[in-house]
């Protein structure tokens, strides 16, 4: 419905023009009024349309704020009601019945006030219409700001916008004086003259950044008031902290200077020792980014939540680089992962260069001796949870020769971590702590193999936990192997829309097909002919994507236990005894 409309009480059948509308009210109105009345008028006989105070705007080439000033103009009337602002509408009301006026003006009262607006907007070729006059007044009468002070607010705003200044660009400017009670002329120049002192220095802000060189706007000056008086920055100090952020905006310099506000770093040298600081960190973050394989891309958050940390604690910025790259060996390549190591070198004492270094030798040491394990046992996983394994073997007192010979033991299981622990802690048990002493395993024929008789030793009821383990990890790796095949071919099918819509209208189809057989059978064949040509639908668009029905389907290597090693009755598979 379009956003003008008759009342019940208006004629619509045509669009009339009411004789005492041009006799009493078309001479007090300029001529934009007439035209958006008349308009809007028209409209009224296209209800069903979608026209909107937007549309209307683009026909008369104008705002929608000025057509919603005009209907407000004619409301003063009693011939137009504004029934809402958001959408905007309006109902024309009978031109007979009117009664309302505006407010009665004086003009004579304004006759100066007048004739000094028409010289000030003529030097910017702008005339002030009948119309407009009527505007400037209502707002001087409806508000306590001073005629001459009012005066001063438009050759501002013509001095900014030249000849695309408009009334309400003034009278929004004026607004916003009188809601800092500032009315009067004295106090109006005062904060004006503040503004064009304002404007060399913002025009060094600008430069300070390297941002595009304008006349600074009204935004603009705000935020430099914000600044200087609210949060107490000098104009060097505003000019250190945009010097640094280089190809800034005026929204950056905003944060930056509310985050040294927070921070209590409001005089010139603080900001500057604190930004000093903060680029410190924020090259360390990038670098430290890199050594882990983290892309950065804005180093703050890092800072706040870790770099700075560690730069308090008395880390250097070698360190903490020999560090990352430790961590990045052992597959905790994130900034968590470093922080945790941090945090424990920290609570340990663990801080000058020279102390990381030893660490650090010691650790590499493990490293090289975990990458003999992987050469022995290419299965064990390179991280740090099994890395952090090598201190509890040493603490149980073993060497490494020791702790070398128990991977041997442990080649062909699926996790040799749990395996090598089991075996150690027998040792342990019986007190071997020498290869000599480990006892000959018993061999049952001459083809036993050098891997069997490296892994007899340990304990028959291991072997068995361990062997039932490693089945058991064996058909999880099968049954995830064919869930996630059958989950990609799903979610490729899922990437055609149509694909989807025939999916779910299938699904409603069987709920039907169950309602259907108990309680209205009569409806069974059209549903199941129905169902008959969705699931061919359904095949087309899979054999245009190139996928198989049976695709979607998880395709499991054992189909009597689905990969499971049991069958539903719970006997072992033949399968299961296989492996």
């Amino acid at each position: 419905m379009g956003f003008c409309s008759f009342s019940k009480d208006m004629d619509n059948g045509l669009t009339i023009i009411d004789n005492k509308f041009i006799t009493k009210y078309l001479p007090e109105a300029d001529d934009f009024a007439v035209k958006v009345y008349l308009y809007g008028l028209f409209l009224c006989q296209n209800r069903g349309s979608d026209f909107s105070v937007h549309s209307m705007a683009e026909v008369l080439k104008t705002t929608p704020e000025a057509i919603q000033e005009a209907f407000a103009f004619w409301e003063d009337y009693d011939l137009v009601e504004i029934l809402a602002r958001e959408p905007f509408t309006v109902q024309y009301l009978p031109v007979r019945t009117a009664v309302g006026r505006p407010k009665k003006i004086r003009y004579e009262k304004y006759a100066d006030f007048n004739k000094e607006l028409q010289r000030k907007m003529q030097k910017v070729g702008k005339f002030v219409s009948a119309g407009d006059y009527v505007k400037y007044m209502h707002f001087l009468e409806e508000n306590s700001m001073q005629p001459q002070a009012f005066l001063l607010v438009t050759e501002y705003c013509i001095t900014k916008q030249g000849e695309t200044v408009s009334p309400s660009y003034i009278f929004n400017k004026a607004k916003k004086l009188i809601r800092q009670g500032l009315t009067t002329y004295e106090q109006v120049e005062k904060e004006l003259s503040n503004y064009n002192a304002h404007e060399g220095d913002l025009l060094a802000v600008f430069a300070a950044m390297n941002a595009y060189m304008h006349t600074p706007d009204e935004n603009e000056y705000e935020l430099y008031k914000k600044w200087t008086e609210e949060l107490g920055f000098a104009k060097e100090g505003v000019l250190a902290a945009a010097r640094k952020l280089k190809k800034g905006s005026m929204t950056g310099l905003d944060l930056s200077l509310c985050e040294l506000a927070e921070k209590g770093k409001t005089q010139t040298a603080e900001v500057e020792a604190y930004l000093a600081e903060r680029e410190i960190l924020a090259n360390l973050a990038f670098r430290i980014g890199r050594k882990l394989g983290v892309k950065v891309q804005n180093p703050a958050p890092y800072i706040d939540e870790y770099v700075e940390k560690w730069y308090v604690y008395g880390f250097e910025e070698s360190s903490l680089l020999d560090l990352a790259l430790f961590c990045m060996r052992t597959e905790r390549g994130d900034f968590n992962s470093l922080h945790e190591l941090v945090e424990t070198l920290f609570r340990e004492g663990i801080v000058s260069v020279d102390g990381v270094k030893d660490y650090l030798k010691e650790k590499n040491a493990d490293l090289k001796l975990f990458g003999k394990l992987r050469e022995v046992c290419p299965s064990i996983k390179n991280n740090a949870t099994n890395l952090s394994m090598l201190a509890t073997w040493r603490a149980w007192k073993f060497s490494d020769e020791m702790i070398l010979e128990a991977a041997k033991r442990s080649v062909g299981s699926a996790n040799p971590i749990p395996y090598m622990n089991k075996i150690l802690s027998d040792w342990k048990r019986q007190q071997i702590f020498a290869i000599k002493d480990i006892p000959e395993s018993k061999t049952t024929g001459a083809g036993t193999s050098s891997t069997q008789n490296s892994r007899s030793f340990a304990n028959p009821m291991i072997e068995a936990i361990n062997a039932k383990a490693d089945r058991e990890r064996y058909y999880a790796l099968l049954r995830e192997k064919a869930l996630s095949r059958a989950d990609k071919f799903t979610a490729q099918a899922n990437k055609n829309k149509r694909f989807k819509e025939v999916t779910s209208e299938l699904s409603k189809m069987e709920i039907a097909l169950a309602k259907a057989e108990v309680f209205d059978p009569t409806k069974l064949p059209a549903l199941t002919e129905e169902k008959a040509k969705l699931l061919q639908e359904r095949r087309e668009i899979l054999h245009s994507l190139g996928i198989d029905e049976a695709d979607l389907q998880p395709q499991y290597a054992c189909v009597r236990c689905s990969d499971t090693g049991f069958l539903p009755s719970g006997v072992a598979c033949n399968c299961y005894k296989a492996n």
